[in-house]
């Protein structure tokens, strides 16, 4: 991300990977790339790619760029150098290569240091999910599952339904949807234009408050910013380990393997030990749900309770956070 204009190259900065499609005057076609909360490659794959590319190449021979009001200009220029806290970032770094969740990470960090920071804020460029309805990973403006009462749902949005536009925004991929989803006020109105039994439809979806937050945001790099981890590394352990142990599937059971947090050691959390509760929450948990936990829900400087099994029997210690944050 090194000198890349942030004012014209606009996405999710927690995520895998992002590519933009555009002409010669930085006009840009469509966006490809993004996730949901269930894997970095959600909606990333060859038929989907190429998909795209086709379409971006017939889009090009009669330059139909997106004129959606929504799309940036890049007339203004502004680079992750700008952000006044990256400066500090690369100085503890032999390579200075920016990456793109720095920019999210450098970004937050600023507001936090202007009192600004709300956690919230980390939840940036909602993706269908948020709608609650599915897209093809495949064919990404097609519906292919929609939850009961949401707010697609209750919009009347289909199965099968395959999304035109979203305001007035033409979508063909998950990144040109959560474009516009990332201009979209919390709580706030959505109009979509649906394609159905070859019908254009329109439907306006109401977005409650918190709409934007999605189930499981424990992949995202810039969580450490708006709260404290548990200084440690784990891993789930397998149904013989359950079984050998006693410990019920379906349950938390995780095997600290590295501890880096002079707090996680103050507790009194060793190598080996098995945490099976955590702040009173006992469901099974990866190691990043494990640290999203209190950085979503808790304070530096609280304390919380853990429950550990340590060498066959049960202890319960208590973690307080740090007062502060360490960048």
């Amino acid at each position: 991300m090194n000198g890349i204009n942030l004012e014209l190259f606009q996405f999710e900065f927690d995520l895998t990977w992002m590519s933009f499609f555009m002409d010669a005057e930085n006009r840009i076609y469509t966006r490809y790339g993004g996730r949901d909360d269930s894997s970095p490659e959600s909606h990333l794959n060859r038929n989907s790619l190429l998909a795209t590319m086709r379409s971006a190449l017939a889009l090009h021979k009669v330059q139909d760029v997106l004129k959606s009001r929504l799309e940036p200009t890049g007339r203004t220029v502004r680079t992750p150098e700008q952000i006044p806290t990256m400066r500090a970032m690369l100085a503890k770094r032999k390579n200075k290569c920016i990456h793109c969740h720095d920019v999210k990470v450098a970004s937050l960090r600023h507001l936090r240091n202007q009192d600004k920071l709300q956690r919230h804020m980390v939840f940036t460029y909602p993706t269908a999910a948020n709608l609650g309805i599915t897209v093809s990973p495949d064919r990404q403006s097609v519906i292919r599952t929609v939850k009961p009462g949401t707010p697609a749902a209750r919009a009347g949005v289909r199965r099968g339904d395959t999304i035109l536009r979203a305001e007035d925004h033409r979508v063909l991929t998950l990144g040109d949807l959560s474009h516009v989803l990332e201009k979209t006020a919390d709580p706030g109105r959505l109009s979509l234009e649906l394609k159905r039994n070859g019908r254009a439809i329109p439907v306006r979806l109401d977005l409650s408050t918190g709409w934007r937050k999605s189930t499981d945001p424990s992949w995202r790099e810039s969580l450490h910013v708006v709260g404290p981890n548990c200084g440690l590394w784990g891993r789930r352990l397998n149904a013989n380990e359950r079984r050998r142990l006693k410990l019920a599937p379906g349950k938390l059971a995780l095997k600290v393997t590295f501890i880096w947090g002079p707090h996680t050691r103050k507790a009194g959390i060793r190598v080996g030990d098995i945490i099976v509760r955590l702040d009173g929450q006992a469901q099974d948990m990866t190691i990043k749900q494990l640290n999203a936990h209190p950085m979503l829900n808790k304070a530096w400087g609280d304390t919380i309770p853990i429950v550990l099994r340590r060498k066959g029997r049960e202890l319960t210690v208590r973690m307080t956070f740090p007062r502060r944050p360490a960048d």
